[in-house]
């Protein structure tokens, strides 16, 4: 009888262990099931320059209708520095849930990658495309109180005096730097390179003709162009810009010279799918509004969408092309 009872006692303990798992998992499974969908909270922007710059200006603009668009704010976080590449690390290591994008650009996944010999990141592997935004070209100012009206006038100073002629950047690696280096490789002179910690600083010592020239965003160098204190002398473009029709290009003088770049929105590897497809589209919507169109126009950019796969396809071609531009250049930096 005791071994009945003791198996009777034994089989109710059991059933009330199983009913007390069973309600667990039904809480947890509720749980989960309730989990509010992506996204929750504000996103975090990150843009890998300054303040002030062409791509600040972008990373805000980019910042408020995409924050509209889903819902939650997207604060922009600047973080500066090496090319881009420290906010490219940061953006990176993020968690992988998308709530931590960033802005990149050629700068960052090709150009830097290639003339940086430890940029910390993998510029496919490391990331999740989101979206490409925009083309663009850069264009080449000096302060138009200056003493070169052409750019036959610049290359000719440099042919007669190797490296005296010094020229701005947004610094190391960057695509206005590259700009500079190709300029010089390929018409077989010499400028000696200043680099600056983002182009607004850059821009401010144009400016006040500290430095004689730089290569910079047409988004950041229209206003000051138009307000009559930069002289634009080209543009890095296949063909001359819309809004400065009168403005040749390098490639007319320097016949070769092509530099065309792209932005758009990154993610850290490993992103959800579902995630990214909700970006991108949101992204998409953004782009292709007349507001989004006649803003990107207006700073000298081509308003283009593509969804990941064609930011990815960007990113390897890009690098191909660069790699031996690169090389024969002999920009680097340790």
């Amino acid at each position: 009888m005791r071994n009945r009872s003791s198996m009777r006692s034994g089989f109710r303990a059991m059933a009330a262990m199983l009913a007390v798992f069973a309600i667990t998992i039904g809480t947890t499974s509720a749980a989960l099931a309730q989990k509010p969908p992506w996204p929750a909270r504000p996103i975090e922007l990150i843009n890998p320059f300054p303040a002030g710059g062409a791509s600040d200006e972008m990373s805000r603009y980019i910042a408020q209708k995409l924050g509209a668009e889903l819902g939650q704010p997207v604060l922009v976080i600047n973080v500066p520095g090496a090319g881009g590449s420290i906010g490219m690390q940061r953006l990176a290591r993020a968690p992988k849930d998308g709530y931590t994008i960033g802005l990149a650009h050629s700068g960052t996944h090709v150009i830097t990658p290639l003339v940086y010999a430890k940029v910390g990141y993998d510029p496919v592997k490391d990331f999740t495309p989101v979206a490409q935004l925009v083309d663009y070209a850069n264009v080449l100012v000096v302060n138009a109180s200056g003493p070169y009206k052409t750019l036959q006038d610049l290359l000719g100073a440099a042919k007669r005096n190797p490296g005296a002629i010094n020229y701005a950047s947004a610094g190391n690696g960057t695509s206005n730097h590259l700009s500079a280096e190709m300029l010089a490789a390929m018409s077989g002179v010499k400028f000696t390179h200043i680099p600056y910690k983002g182009s607004a600083p850059a821009m401010v010592d144009v400016l006040s003709g500290t430095v004689p020239f730089m290569f910079d965003a047409m988004s950041t160098s229209l206003p000051q162009i138009r307000s009559g204190r930069l002289r634009a002398l080209a543009t890095t473009g296949r063909t001359r810009e819309r809004q400065l029709p009168d403005v040749p290009t390098v490639g007319e003088i320097v016949p070769g010279y092509l530099v065309a770049g792209w932005a758009g929105i990154m993610a850290p590897a490993g992103v959800p799918v579902e995630v990214v497809a909700r970006l991108s589209k949101a992204l998409e919507k953004v782009v292709n509004t007349p507001d989004a169109l006649a803003y990107f126009a207006s700073r000298g950019n081509v308003a283009a969408y593509g969804p990941p796969a064609h930011l990815a396809e960007l990113v390897t071609r890009d690098l191909q092309f660069w790699a031996p531009v690169v090389k024969a250049s002999g920009a680097k930096v340790d």
